[in-house]
């Protein structure tokens, strides 16, 4: 079973989040809002300690919340449409340096992978899969959105496809 690392967005704009989950009704079972993955895989879930998570915990503890608007759409060819993070500097620097503290879990299991911050709205493949214009119909009333998120968020999968919050590690900058 996996873990991942993420900003949730869901609360902070309910009007978006509902039509993440239209467009991305799988999410809905896996029980995964609106958010901003930071770090996926983490560390297994039966590998997981105490030590992992005080690591988390003080690395967020000094850090300012980020602050970004979600202004705009593009797409992973073939894969899925995502809501792009503006500015993403602070944001992209929070990633890469959890990545640090974390080398033996690259971004996506990739070694030296550097995939930009997103927030997935939906698939282009699949029985659900959609296409950027219609995504585009869906939110270009929504976008841009502001966010503030306070907290990183730690995801556990406890049954294959199925995700619940193992921990919250707020931001204290």
């Amino acid at each position: 079973m996996e873990t991942a690392v993420s900003l949730f967005l869901a609360d902070q704009n309910p009007a978006l989040a509902a039509a993440h989950d239209e467009l991305y009704p799988e999410r809905v079972g896996e029980h995964i809002p609106l958010s901003i993955t930071l770090l996926y895989p983490f560390v297994p879930r039966e590998s997981l300690t105490d030590a992992h998570l005080d690591a988390v915990r003080v690395f967020f503890a000094p850090r300012p919340p980020l602050v970004f608007d979600l202004a705009r759409l593009a797409e992973f060819p073939g894969v899925v449409v995502y809501a792009v993070p503006e500015p993403e500097d602070e944001l992209r620097a929070t990633m890469r340096a959890l990545w640090a503290l974390f080398p033996e879990c690259p971004p996506y299991g990739r070694p030296g992978f550097d995939p930009p911050p997103h927030a997935t709205m939906a698939r282009l493949e699949g029985p659900d899969a959609q296409t950027l214009d219609a995504v585009a119909k869906r939110v270009e009333d929504l976008l841009p959105a502001r966010f503030v998120p306070s907290e990183a968020t730690l995801m556990e999968e406890y049954e294959p496809d199925r995700w619940h919050v193992r921990a919250t590690f707020p931001f204290g900058g």
